[in-house]
């Protein structure tokens, strides 16, 4: 999966190192609301990557057969 959850929260901390340093008070919240952007898009990743994680490890044969299993069969008026 492209992208890294710590080089995301490497650019929030960038932008709001930023926001600390600029000269108006519009830059001042953009800068802080990019650093937000960045936290959020990283904890998104991670959450990401943790469901992938699981979704690898489901053998979706045996779940689809116990699926299938369980299904009531339509039967032919």
């Amino acid at each position: 999966m492209p992208g890294s959850p710590i080089k995301c929260r490497l650019q929030a901390r960038r932008c709001a190192r930023l926001a600390k340093s600029a000269s108006s008070f519009e830059a001042r919240q953009t800068c802080i609301a990019l650093a937000e952007t960045w936290r959020r898009l990283a904890a998104e990743l991670e959450s990401d990557q943790a469901l992938l994680e699981v979704l690898s490890e489901v053998e979706f044969d045996s779940v689809t057969s116990e699926l299938t299993e369980a299904l009531p069969v339509e039967r032919a008026a």
